[in-house]
C-alpha cells in the first residue's frame, strides 16, 4: 500500500468531487457546474468572514427547506444522479448541495482522524465548544477548498 500525504489525500478528494459535479452537470444541466465553480471560489471568504458553522448553515438554507443533515442531502443527490427530480432540479440548489455535502463528507469521514468522528459536521460543531477544534475544522476546510478551487478553475465552465 502506497503512503500518501494528507495534502495528496485532500487533492484526490477534491479532484473526485469536482469531477463528479462536472460529469453530472454535463449530462443534466451545465448551469450546475457554473454555479458550483462560483460557490467554491467564494467559500473561503464566506468562511473567514462568517465562520464555518454559519457558512454551512447558509448553504443549508439555500439547498432545501427541511433538509438539515448531510446524510439526507446525500440521498437527494443520489436521486438526482439517477435522473430523478431532486432539489426542484434547480442548478443553484444542486450546486450548493454538492458543495455542502462534499465539505461535510471530508470532515466526517476522510479528513485526518475523522475530525467529527463520523458525525454530521455542522451538528458536531454546534455541540462542540472547544475553540481549538473549531479552528482546526476551519483550517482543514480552507485547505480542502483550495484544492477544490484549483480543480474547479481548471475543469468547470464559469459564469460570465
Amino acid at each position: 500500500m502506497a503512503l500518501r500525504s494528507l495534502e495528496q489525500k485532500r487533492a484526490k478528494f477534491a479532484y473526485e468531487a469536482v469531477t463528479k459535479v462536472k460529469e453530472i452537470s454535463n449530462s443534466r444541466d451545465k448551469n450546475i457546474q457554473k454555479k458550483y465553480a462560483s460557490y467554491v471560489k467564494s467559500a473561503p471568504a464566506l468562511i473567514l468572514t462568517n465562520g464555518l458553522p454559519s457558512t454551512l448553515a447558509f448553504y443549508l438554507s439555500k439547498i432545501k427547506e427541511g433538509e438539515t443533515e448531510y446524510t439526507k442531502i446525500k440521498e437527494e443527490l443520489e436521486k438526482f444522479e439517477k435522473g430523478e427530480k431532486a432539489f426542484e432540479n434547480k442548478a443553484e440548489r444542486i450546486a450548493y448541495a454538492y458543495l455542502f455535502y462534499q465539505i461535510s463528507e471530508w470532515l466526517a469521514k476522510r479528513s485526518p482522524n475523522r475530525i467529527t468522528e463520523g458525525m454530521d459536521p455542522l451538528q458536531y460543531m454546534l455541540k462542540e465548544s472547544e475553540v481549538q477544534t473549531m479552528i482546526h475544522l476551519t483550517r482543514e476546510t480552507i485547505k480542502l477548498l483550495s484544492w477544490m478551487r484549483r480543480f474547479a478553475d481548471a475543469m468547470l465552465e464559469k459564469e460570465e
